[in-house]
């Protein structure tokens, strides 16, 4: 592996650029190129398909013996799979959106179809109650289709404070879930056995490119040594992470990571009367203040549109044309959720309101830490984290594209 710095000065917007190329090519090409899923068959009655890697997620749905499903990635002592084929065919789940905002998802019939990105979260087949099913397994982008089941109008207060819009869909088979390794061994390809059924099943321990999934960062990019490295989750840990997350402005707030910590401390501390009333507040807290950043999220994007936001929305702009394209471009900022301790630790890139879009695993060949603070414009491939409901950057190089007169702030912002 070679590291290459250049150093230029560009008077076109007064900034230094430090190239730093890094020659990781093989194992980002690797992993796009070859598909690493393969084929289990269930090999217990009752075996639970878990919205998270643990004992403490609910289960989405449960499989029975000689069930056939397609595993993607491995976390520990869990298998992830996707919701593909007919053990499937009636796990539901949800999609919500205040009323008010409609347009978000279109009903025609019994299909809907999303005209911006949205989630969908796994029905917790143990409970009714909606609060319960908290946790996003898949996300539709502008344009998905799906089947819908049914749909109901949530009153303000039975939900949320506002009224919202809640269906029933029937899960897409991109969705992911988990199962424990000790109730799958390997089979051949369903396809394959309704021609011909003769090919042994072989036992394999291990799973390819540990952690994989139908995209690089389903598993976001974390060893195991790294899981066995986080701390249990404890309120204490969440309030203290809720106390530096409620003193940063709205657009940058850490929300939807946190507000998943709060619903699996949920899930794992049921009959906690302390636990559930606290938990339960801060996630009602936590949704108000995201229906809020959306808000501000929408304004600042219909000024950059109008052009009102010329200084920083076109520096930005400028940045991106005459340097290429960059899978994420912006400051390099601490994060108060993916600290090592209660989730694996990552650096988080805010844009120029402040908002995160976009997370990148640390690299022991690259010094981040004497980055943050500054704007970086980072090369390779961004997707969408499943598990964390973050997007995960698997960087290939970096650019440095801060003014030189810049102030490095080593402090979490």
């Amino acid at each position: 592996m070679t590291n290459q710095i250049n150093l230029w000065n560009t008077a076109a917007i007064g900034v230094t650029i430090l190239t730093a190329t890094l020659n990781l090519s093989t194992y980002a090409q690797d992993g796009a190129a070859s598909d690493n899923s393969w084929w289990g068959e269930i090999t217990t009655e009752a075996t639970a398909v878990r919205c998270g890697a643990n004992e403490s997620y609910y289960p989405l749905s449960y499989l029975t013996t000689g069930d056939v499903v397609r595993v993607v990635g491995k976390r520990q002592d869990w298998y992830q799979i996707v919701t593909e084929g007919t053990a499937f065919e009636n796990v539901v789940g949800y999609i919500k959106y205040p009323e008010k905002d409609s347009s978000l998802f279109m009903v025609e019939g019994n299909n809907g179809t999303s005209s911006s990105e949205i989630e969908i979260i796994a029905k917790n087949v143990e409970s009714d109650e909606m609060y319960r099913s908290w946790r996003p397994v898949c996300r539709l982008e502008n344009g998905d289709t799906v089947q819908i089941v049914s749909t109901e109008k949530k009153a303000p207060g039975t939900l949320h404070r506002e009224a919202y819009i809640v269906h029933t869909v029937a899960l897409p088979q991109e969705a992911t879930a988990w199962i424990n390794v000790s109730f799958v061994k390997k089979t051949t390809d369903p396809a394959e056995q309704t021609i011909v059924n003769t090919t042994p099943v072989v036992e394999e321990e291990a799973l390819v490119n540990e952690p994989v999934a139908t995209t690089e960062d389903d598993t976001v990019l974390v060893t195991n040594e790294e899981d066995e490295a986080l701390q249990t989750l404890t309120l204490s840990e969440l309030e203290e992470a809720w106390t530096a997350i409620s003193q940063e402005p709205v657009m940058g707030a850490e929300i939807a990571p946190l507000h998943d910590l709060y619903g699996q401390l949920l899930e794992e501390n049921i009959g906690d009367l302390v636990i559930e009333r606290i938990s339960t507040g801060r996630m009602k807290q936590l949704e108000i203040w995201g229906q809020l950043k959306s808000q501000k999220e929408r304004i600042a994007a219909l000024r950059a549109k109008l052009g009102s936001e010329s200084g920083a929305v076109s520096e930005y702009i400028e940045v991106m044309g005459t340097y290429g394209d960059y899978a994420l471009i912006g400051r390099l900022a601490l994060s108060n959720t993916f600290n090592g301790k209660i989730r694996p630790f990552m650096y988080r890139v805010q844009n120029e309101s402040g908002r995160t879009i976009g997370y990148l695993p640390m690299n022991p060949n690259w010094d981040l830490s004497s980055m943050v603070g500054q704007v970086v414009g980072i090369n390779g491939n961004m997707n969408w984290d499943a598990s964390w409901r973050v997007n995960v950057v698997e960087a290939s190089g970096f650019d440095l594209l801060t003014p030189t007169t810049a102030e490095v702030q080593s402090d979490i912002q």
